[in-house]
């Protein structure tokens, strides 16, 4: 287990205790607590963290509030009792959206993705995604994990931005690599793929349907931005 540093902001002190010792569980001991947002943004200016467990609903400064006050800040997980929220937390790229009460299971999947994540450490530099000019429009290689891996476009469902990494999910795996979405995005066909919101693009052939403004693709919900929304159904629709 890598020796993750944590930072807890929840203004009630059981939701704290439920997610240090679930922390406590996987034998993660770097633990900070705040009971409020201003006193979470002082120690943010203080100390590095890799992971950020972040209430909504709090007095003073909600938890989007004080991530719209950082210029920098670590993989963010928020853990809410409320649903509504979701897509907003969509928006800010958090790293995973857990609704009280949730189980310490559940929270081993949060943690499991975090730890496919290289947060420790200095940064690596970006991989670049390379593409024979023979098959460009079949497959790409990516790094991830000291390797290059072979990503059959045919494959790919979608690609979400986790801050500086993105997750490419694929009918078989998925991998997380250091490089920008922006950047796969421009190597993935266009006719194929789309940037639905700032941190998805999906492969629009595997958008098994269209609910609520959500691209469907399994059982993964994609929230549609408004300013993409009228593009996405014009394609979807030829």
């Amino acid at each position: 287990m890598k020796d993750l540093r944590c930072l807890i902001v929840d203004d009630e002190p059981l939701a704290i205790e439920v997610v240090v010792n679930y922390l406590q569980r996987l034998d993660i001991r770097a633990i900070t607590r705040c009971d409020n947002g201003i006193d979470a943004f002082g120690q943010l200016q203080q100390e590095t963290f890799d992971l950020l467990f972040l209430d909504v609903e709090m007095p003073q400064l909600t938890g989007f509030d004080l991530l719209k006050s950082l210029s920098h800040r670590p993989l963010v997980i928020i853990t809410t009792a409320y649903r509504d929220y979701a897509v907003e937390g969509f928006e800010w790229e958090v790293l995973d959206y857990l609704v009280k009460p949730f189980s310490f299971a559940r929270f081993m999947q949060t943690i499991e993705k975090a730890l496919r994540i290289p947060v420790i450490g200095p940064p690596q530099p970006a991989a670049t995604s390379v593409i024979s000019p023979t098959d460009e429009k079949d497959a790409l290689f990516v790094k991830t994990d000291r390797q290059w891996v072979r990503i059959d476009v045919a494959n790919l469902l979608y690609v979400e931005s986790l801050k500086d990494y993105i997750r490419v999910v694929t009918t078989k795996d998925e991998f997380i690599c250091h490089q920008s979405l922006a950047d796969i995005t421009s190597r993935l066909p266009e006719e194929h793929f789309f940037r639905v919101r700032r941190s998805y693009t999906v492969a629009l052939k595997k958008i098994d349907h269209v609910r609520h403004h959500c691209a469907h693709i399994g059982a993964k919900a994609i929230p549609i931005s408004r300013t993409c929304r009228q593009e996405v159904y014009r394609r979807l629709n030829q």
